[in-house]
């Protein structure tokens, strides 16, 4: 435990994200869709049996108690869609309440929520749902209707069972509309989701006119709705606007085990596996040493520094770069108006 401590400042709070992978299965057909742009649909098309949840469930409660107590240590359920699988996601979010103390979430594209589904969630472990939503300007043509998932959250959403938009990925060329898709989520749903770019499998390194588009959007988006509600954009480029004071981390637990955890092996593997956070959160190591955002880029997610498809780990970089400079900087010269 001691690189991972020596790593992860204990000067900061870290939430560390537990993410179980409890589905290979999934209703919709995102073109942009990391998880299945990694894997092949027909080989992960199984659910995760009750032996290996229970080798995670006491892994996150190994985990939980052996690290700092700057760390805040939360799960949530993914694939794959995780709804699914009806109501065994009741059963798997009371299994690890009971073995951990965590109520855990689920991150689901909603199309399967319903009101028997709510009102079954009011009574169980299962905190509160987020749910991503397509760009209204631009809806994936394999994704759940954003209309109808907006009017499903409007309609199911409650203080005693919470549904929170989530996330909306955009593309390069949707840059130049941020600040009008915002104000659609906003006058639909009181609140944005986070704003995503697409950044694995499917990205492409924006032009200059994009970039330029960026920065006039971000701008435009902080004026308007600094004071309204929580601005949630681009946190995996530009984390320390969107998670403030502390450190977010995400840990995933799959279908295949990749971790290589049994009921013997839980405690001498969490050290193994806890240093993944390292592997995951890189040093950029940048030359540029002059740069104003470069103590908020020593370590970045792995996603910035390799290559997908036909783009290099050079070109993540600069896009990387690129973007973290247009965004941070007109979001601070927008609230400079405050």
């Amino acid at each position: 435990m001691q690189k991972l401590r020596g790593v992860l400042s204990e000067k900061r709070k870290i939430i560390l994200c537990f993410t179980i992978i409890v589905t290979g299965r999934c209703n919709a057909r995102c073109s942009y869709c990391h998880f299945f742009g990694m894997r092949k649909r027909n080989e992960v098309g199984y659910d995760i049996s009750d032996e290996l949840f229970n080798v995670y469930a006491s892994f996150i409660y190994e985990a939980k108690n052996s690290l700092p107590s700057n760390f805040e240590v939360q799960c949530r359920f993914s694939g794959g869609e995780p709804l699914v699988l009806g109501d065994r996601i009741f059963n798997l979010a009371e299994k690890i309440h009971s073995v951990t103390g965590i109520d855990p979430y689920i991150l689901t594209n909603g199309k399967n929520i319903s009101k028997n589904f709510v009102v079954l969630a009011q009574k169980s472990r299962i905190s509160h749902l987020y749910v991503s939503l397509e760009n209204p300007l631009e809806p994936d043509k394999g994704a759940p209707n954003p209309e109808e998932i907006i009017s499903k959250i409007k309609r199911y959403n409650s203080d005693e069972f919470p549904i929170i938009p989530a996330i909306t990925v955009i593309s390069n060329r949707q840059f130049k509309n941020l600040y009008k898709i915002c104000r659609i989520f906003y006058k639909e749903l009181g609140r944005l989701p986070a704003i995503s770019e697409i950044s694995v499998n499917s990205f492409v390194p924006p032009t200059k006119k994009q970039l330029g588009e960026l920065y006039e959007n971000v701008f435009k988006t902080v004026r308007y709705f600094h004071s309204k509600t929580a601005i949630r954009l681009f946190p995996d480029v530009s984390p320390e606007l969107y998670f403030g004071e502390y450190d977010h981390h995400i840990l995933h637990l799959g279908l295949e085990n990749s971790h290589k955890l049994t009921t013997k092996t839980l405690k001498t593997n969490l050290p193994v596996v806890l240093d993944k956070i390292n592997k995951n959160y890189r040093d950029l190591r940048c030359p540029d040493k002059n740069c104003e955002w470069l103590e908020d880029c020593k370590r970045v997610k792995w996603i910035w520094t390799e290559g997908f498809n036909t783009v290099t780990p050079a070109q993540k970089k600069k896009s990387y770069c690129d973007m973290k400079k247009n965004i941070n900087t007109a979001f601070l010269k927008a609230l400079e108006f405050f």
